[in-house]
């Protein structure tokens, strides 16, 4: 979970997003700092990752289906 959670700056980069872009937006960004890429399809995020960034930026977990 610590790869997956926001903390400093990351806030500041997330905090103008609304809706499903809040956790789209976090997801790509923790993403992108493991592995040097984006993902090329949603699922290459993990199930419990789209929850926690979802819980962490107060939005419902289903909100990233919405998120292109």
């Amino acid at each position: 979970m610590e790869s997956w959670t926001l903390a400093g700056d990351d806030w500041r980069s997330v905090g103008n997003k609304s809706g499903a872009t809040r956790p789209g937006f976090a997801l790509l960004l923790k993403f992108f700092e493991a592995e040097a890429r984006f993902p090329q399809r949603a699922e290459e995020i993990p199930p419990q990752a789209v929850g926690y960034a979802a819980e962490q930026v107060g939005v419902e977990t289903e909100e990233f289906g919405h998120y292109s």
